[in-house]
């Protein structure tokens, strides 16, 4: 009923940088959506991790961001990654991450992370990535749905919460 989807995230020299399958949910407002069960396997070239919590990410073509909202269920957490070419087909879904991080934690604290990264970016595209994130920081104080864990982008179906965890490492090639 959901299909299994790979997701790559790349660093702006293209290499992958994670690789994940999660499962397709019904897509909301253009926003595909993945969700990825507890014990889903995260490959990257560090080894990878094992997710200790379910997850749910969004991803939008047209947006220069990604957004990822996790946790135990009464401390949610969101990792918004700053991004460029979110590019999704059937079996891929692939973006190219800008270093650049903006997190909300359980408390609603946000903090950004590996702005110093910028350096390694054209300048035009370093100030996409600020233009970028302040509309993300924008989006937060309005008090957008995307960042709010009980809206409907976040909505998991029923039949859903009983899927397996993808547990393969993936080829990062």
């Amino acid at each position: 009923m959901y299909p299994l989807i790979r997701v790559n995230k790349r660093i702006p020299d293209g290499s992958i940088w994670q690789a994940r399958r999660g499962y397709l949910l019904p897509t909301i407002e253009g926003w595909t959506r993945v969700y990825g069960p507890t014990g889903t396997r995260w490959s990257n070239p560090l080894a990878g991790w094992t997710a200790q919590h379910d997850g749910l990410s969004l991803f939008h073509p047209d947006r220069p961001y990604t957004i990822s909202c996790h946790g135990p269920v009464d401390q949610k957490r969101f990792y918004v990654d700053i991004a460029h070419r979110v590019r999704v087909e059937p079996a891929l879904l692939e973006f190219f991450d800008l270093f650049l991080d903006v997190m909300i934690d359980p408390s609603g604290a946000v903090t950004e992370k590996d702005e110093y990264q910028l350096v390694f970016l054209p300048a035009a595209l370093r100030d996409f990535v600020r233009a970028s994130r302040d509309e993300v920081r924008r989006l937060i104080a309005g008090r957008d749905p995307l960042f709010d864990q009980r809206s409907a982008y976040y909505g998991l179906p029923a039949d859903a919460a009983a899927l397996s965890p993808a547990t393969d490492d993936l080829d990062l090639r």
